[in-house]
């Protein structure tokens, strides 16, 4: 036989303990250990250890009446906090005076807690110093910072109610921390000029210069754009909405700036006024981005992460999101798509890399999916119940963009001179089905391949150039392999280069050594005299794409593709003030700066995700192109286009 001794641990917990058959003397020991345990306490109630704010004070005060001793002060002290929430803070004084002088230390703790809010709450001093915050936990932090937030204001001593407001944030949900950067704000904009100047700040107080900061600019801006009593209602309504947009543009710098302040990552909500008032957290956008965030492809993963960011802080829309960031170089792509819905995530932003965006189609994930990559053939994907759309920079779309480009210009005979492997193979295809969209009455485009930079200097320095011929492409025969010198060739008035900055460098220069070095202007004429055209063979207009485009190219280097079109997103060629803002690191790296602002288009296409639909055009102006949806939710982009001209880049559209 065996017995079982149920042991009483701290009013709340229970141990067993099992013991075999024992020896007399043993045996009639554990009979009198259980004895005197169990002595006194027949109707044990296990003690709750939380307050619930879920349960009102009837709940409180009916345990309380069941329990006795230590246990019922418990519920009493549970009772008084139930009743201030509810608002009834007679009842809670009077349960209050009834609580007897002694107390274990956690007791006690709360009792000065209570005392404090019923203090506050009546509007009398108190002294809360007996509390020592090192001894609170987080909870009884909060409390004990807002019943001093409250004897500040008592005192109208400003300057520990901003330092107990920053002492607020440190603490809590998310939720709190955010109402707490709401409470700071709403007493900051109320202080005067003159009450701000008298707030001390000391060296290494960064949060509150911060907030210090932020006050002064929000104040310049309502000077700034101060309404008269004779301004008329529009006159008011423009200087509302120029108020706003420079007290926007102002606070971009100012979130730049205090970069790791809390309230740079979110905003008071009431910081632009009621008009503009900022959304509540559980009012935002649940978004899963699902970017490399490790590894080899951390960088690119960081790049868009940063972009995407920055449109948020920037963009005038109201619409914010609540993002949550995974790696998808730590997990499989379902593992992730799970988690992301597990989270509460409503949109999957991502993923990256080809392979993965593969993979997640294949799951036919039950969330939304903003894909940034797409593979090769969208129209034969199936059917997904929920919405797919695609976003990429991809080389087709670009040779897409330049068919178009291209064609405007008058061209009618297109050469492309294109890399010989699978990525030369996909834009040739591309621009060929462009082409005949475009111009329905082609006669088809050619094509002339090269194999690499070595090979094209090899040529070069023996003296070998290039000449303006090519094979046919047609939807039949796109294969790089095919080769056939024996076709007649049509008089090319266009040469669309698809390859690198030095493949590029190498290209032109070849071109030139077969054509007397004189290139023909976008109408299709040179600046030679006419009565020598059939004396000289004429390099076509030339146009590349935005593999060619680096940053801080020489001026040698601009000379020298003098006439030649090139194409790139807008954030490159028009290099506005945000583009002079970004990390050296990706402003000297045109492929990064290209991601950079893939990420800032997404947040900007996620934001209007539901209004995604098939065959809309210039929907929205972004830093990658002009957005447009084509068939399959597939986003493609209208890029800029720049000249070379006496070694200078001039913007063409």
């Amino acid at each position: 036989m065996h017995y079982c001794l149920y042991i009483l641990i701290n009013e709340r917990d229970y141990i067993m303990v099992k013991s075999h058959i024992l020896s007399g003397f043993l045996k009639f020991s554990l009979f009198a250990l259980l004895i005197s345990v169990l002595t006194g306490c027949p109707n044990y109630i296990p003690h709750q250890a939380n307050f619930d704010e879920t349960k009102n004070s009837r709940y409180y005060l009916a345990q309380s009446e069941n329990s006795s001793g230590s246990e019922k002060i418990n519920w009493q002290l549970f009772a008084i906090r139930a009743l201030l929430n509810e608002g009834n803070l007679t009842q809670a004084k009077q349960l209050l005076d009834q609580i007897p002088k002694s107390l274990n230390n956690e007791q006690e703790k709360e009792k000065i807690l209570l005392q404090g809010e019923v203090a506050v709450k009546s509007k009398q001093k108190f002294d809360i110093s007996s509390l020592s915050l090192a001894n609170l936990n987080e909870d009884q932090k909060i409390r004990y910072y807002k019943i001093k937030i409250e004897l500040d204001g008592q005192k109208q001593d400003n300057n520990a109610k901003i330092h107990d407001l920053i002492e607020l944030e440190k603490y809590g949900s998310v939720e709190q921390r955010h109402d707490a950067i709401n409470l700071t704000w709403q007493f900051l904009s109320n202080l005067s000029e003159k009450q701000i100047n008298k707030i001390l700040v000391y060296a290494n107080e960064y949060v509150l210069q911060g907030w210090i900061d932020l006050s002064y600019l929000y104040n310049s801006n309502l000077k700034t754009y101060a309404i008269n009593e004779q301004d008329d209602a529009d006159t008011i309504a423009r200087l509302e909405e120029d108020k706003y947009k420079a007290l926007k543009n102002a606070i971009s710098e100012w979130q730049i700036q205090y970069s790791s302040h809390p309230a740079a990552n979110y905003l008071p909500r009431d910081i632009y006024g009621s008009k503009h008032r900022l959304s509540d957290p559980s009012e935002y956008k649940k978004v899963a981005l699902l970017l490399p965030l490790s590894g080899q492809s951390k960088i690119f993963g960081e790049t868009i992460r940063l972009g995407y960011q920055d449109a948020a802080k920037v963009s005038s829309e109201n619409q914010q999101q609540d993002v949550i960031y995974f790696d998808t170089n730590s997990d499989s792509i379902d593992n992730l798509v799970i988690r992301a819905k597990q989270q509460g995530a409503q949109l999957i932003v991502g993923p990256l890399l080809k392979q993965n965006v593969q993979t997640l189609l294949q799951s036919s994930p039950d969330l939304p999916v903003l894909a940034l990559n797409k593979i090769e053939d969208i129209n034969s994907l199936p059917s997904h119940a929920n919405k797919i759309c695609f976003f990429a920079l991809s080389p087709e779309d670009e040779a897409k963009d330049a068919a178009k480009h291209i064609y405007s210009e008058n061209k009618k005979q297109p050469l492309l001179i294109i890399p010989h492997n699978n990525l030369g193979d996909r834009v040739a295809k591309s621009f060929s089905q462009q082409w005949d969209i475009t111009n329905p009455n082609s006669k088809g485009i050619y094509v002339q391949y090269f194999n690499s930079a070595q090979e094209l200097s090899k040529k070069m320095n023996s003296g070998i150039g290039i000449e303006l011929e090519g094979i046919p492409l047609t939807h039949s025969n796109t294969d790089s392999t095919i080769q056939n010198n024996s076709v007649e060739q049509p008089k090319f008035d266009a040469i669309y280069i698809y390859a690198s900055h030095e493949e590029l460098t190498l290209i032109k220069s070849m071109l030139e050594m077969k054509s007397n070095k004189v290139i023909a202007n976008s109408d299709g004429n040179n600046n030679k005299n006419e009565n020598k055209q059939s004396e000289i063979k004429v390099i076509p207009m030339l146009y590349a794409s935005s593999r060619s485009n680096i940053a801080n190219t020489t001026t040698d280097f601009r000379y020298d593709m003098d006439k030649l079109q090139l194409s790139d997103i807008p954030l490159i060629v028009k290099q506005k003030e945000r583009y002079s803002q970004l990390p050296d690191y990706i402003k000297n790296d045109f492929s990064l700066v290209r991601l950079y602002a893939m990420g800032f288009d997404a947040w900007t296409l996620s934001n209007h995700f539901d209004t995604l639909i098939p065959y809309q055009t210039g929907i929205i102006n972004g830093e990658t192109g002009r957005l447009s949806v084509t068939e399959q939710c597939d986003i493609t982009r209208t890029l800029s286009w720049i000249r070379y001209k006496n070694g200078n880049e001039v913007a063409i559209n």
